[in-house]
């Protein structure tokens, strides 16, 4: 027999699941966010609040109550014939144990707002939304990690346990793993925010899940494979959810990491911590230089609580803010 599954999302949350999300197998492409946030605001100017009137009106009443060009509304009208599909395949994550959250709803992570119209309008989630909280701690580092950048790793750890904080992870081999585990394995909590493969990871960590120490989210269709933009997208929620960011070690130029710090310090996020691991990666060097906060291996082994650390190791730069513009993202990420 079938489990009997409820959808809890109210009106508006169904409208953006139906408009922008990838859930949907179907060949009618979703909405862009840019996309998503222009209708919006069309919708507010006319005196309404409620995104959820977009179902069900024809190709007449969208162009006369939003104004917009001609192949947007198209783009409208094919994704209004999706609402059973929709459901069949909100129906299908609830079978797997996948809750499902949007901007609209009251248990969203208000911690995501100050990332604008770049935080994720959806999330499917596995866990404990209440591992979230207002002064989390991520960690990244390479894919390829070894015994020196491991201890630094295990170090942050500690200081992340002492404090009685959450651990946020991008789930992905090196650094990231190798810290969840460090984590899960003395008794932490753990958020780790995937962007590919989420059942694969819901299944590898069951046990902690079902013990309340973790938490995995996924602003993309659960099944998704990966993606690079989805991968940087993440990268940037991360940034998002954390009050602080431990960088581990990054190379000029050498990917993800390297990229999203360079953004953070143009946008700020997060206030970023390098930690001063190993002499061989000179994208640590080059991003406290840019105005990341260098921690060492003897502020990590003292005594100091995180914030300590900052105030202590913190240079006031008037500069201006980092100029993202000077390379392209091609320039940063070697494939």
């Amino acid at each position: 027999m079938e489990k009997k599954t409820t959808i809890k999302l109210n009106l508006n949350s169904l409208a953006v699941i139906l408009y922008t999300s990838d859930l949907i197998p179907t060949k009618e492409g979703p909405l862009t966010n840019d996309e998503w946030y222009a209708i919006e605001k069309r919708i507010k100017d006319t005196g309404r609040d409620d995104v959820s009137s977009l179902i069900g009106m024809n190709r007449e009443a969208l162009m006369l109550l939003l104004d917009i060009d001609d192949m947007l509304i198209d783009k409208i009208v094919a994704r209004s014939t999706l609402l059973a599909d929709m459901i069949h395949s909100l129906h299908n994550l609830e079978n797997e144990g996948i809750h499902v959250t949007t901007k609209y709803e009251e248990n969203y992570p208000s911690e995501l707002y100050c990332l604008n119209n770049r935080m994720p309008l959806i999330l499917y989630y596995v866990g404990n939304l209440d591992l979230i909280k207002d002064d989390n701690v991520s960690v990244v580092g390479p894919h390829v990690n070894n015994r020196t950048l491991n201890f630094a790793t295990k170090s942050v750890i500690n200081k992340v346990l002492e404090e009685e904080r959450t651990l946020i992870t991008c789930g992905i081999k090196g650094i990231d793993d190798y810290a969840t585990r460090a984590m899960l394995k003395i008794g932490g909590n753990v958020i780790m925010f995937v962007a590919d493969h989420m059942l694969d990871k819901i299944r590898m960590n069951k046990r902690y899940l079902r013990d309340g120490h973790m938490l995995i989210l996924c602003a993309v269709d659960p099944y998704a494979y990966f993606d690079i933009t989805n991968s940087l997208d993440r990268n940037i929620y991360v940034c998002g959810l954390s009050k602080e960011q431990f960088i581990i070690a990054t190379n000029i130029n050498s990917g993800a990491v390297w990229f999203t710090s360079v953004q953070n310090l143009h946008y700020h996020w997060t206030t970023p911590l390098v930690v001063d691991a190993s002499p061989y990666y000179n994208g640590n060097l080059r991003l406290i230089e840019m105005g990341a906060i260098r921690v060492s291996k003897d502020d990590l082994a003292s005594p100091l609580d995180i914030e300590h650390i900052i105030n202590k190791n913190r240079i006031v730069n008037e500069e201006d803010d980092t100029d993202i513009d000077q390379m392209t993202i091609f320039e940063f990420i070697e494939e």
